[in-house]
């Protein structure tokens, strides 16, 4: 062997490696869901064919492959046009009803569940059904007509409230097995 063959393997492989290090896996986009979450399946790397979803066990998938439902913790690999979306399912440890603790009599108030892991990231839960319910000076309403694009469309699992006196109002959300409870102060 000369000395110059040594060497040479050594740049070859250099170079070898220089070329994987550079071959760049298709982009994913993660997303936080939640046991139990319901939604569609994202569109953030185009057409996805959840029929090559792997492992596809933490997630049922609809026939049509629009929507899934989160069953298991796990993370799904799902590929897509461009890229791989991610469906990271995490069980929720605790929930938290997001809305103002003050409102004026009249006012009509829109209100969002949160869901978080043991970690305190924020899962998403899509369209899953959540339990609302009003005492005391708030009262439920009927949510608005969604006629306009979708984006302008409250969520389906949002609490919609009225405060229709003065005084304390209670709120109650329930994901599951996890509730949360907050107090509305109602002014006049």
């Amino acid at each position: 062997m000369s000395r110059a063959e040594p060497l040479f393997r050594a740049a070859f492989l250099a170079t070898m490696f220089g070329a994987l290090a550079g071959c760049a896996k298709p982009p994913e986009t993660v997303y936080f869901v939640a046991v139990g979450a319901r939604d569609e399946v994202p569109k953030a790397r185009g057409a996805c064919r959840v029929a090559e979803a792997r492992p596809s066990a933490p997630i049922h998938f609809d026939p049509a492959g629009q929507t899934y439902e989160a069953v298991d913790p796990g993370r799904v690999r799902i590929p897509c046009e461009h890229g791989v979306v991610v469906l990271d399912v995490r069980r929720p440890s605790r929930v938290r009803v997001d809305t103002t603790q003050a409102a004026k009599r009249g006012d009509l108030l829109v209100m969002e569940l949160q869901a978080f892991d043991d970690a305190g990231q924020r899962l998403s839960f899509g369209r899953a059904p959540v339990a609302w319910s009003f005492t005391g000076a708030l009262g439920p309403r009927r949510p608005p007509a969604c006629t306009g694009a979708e984006a302008a469309c409250a969520p389906e699992n949002a609490g919609y409230a009225v405060a229709f006196d003065q005084g304390e109002g209670q709120v109650l959300a329930r994901f599951g097995g996890l509730s949360s409870r907050i107090v509305v102060t109602v002014l006049p």
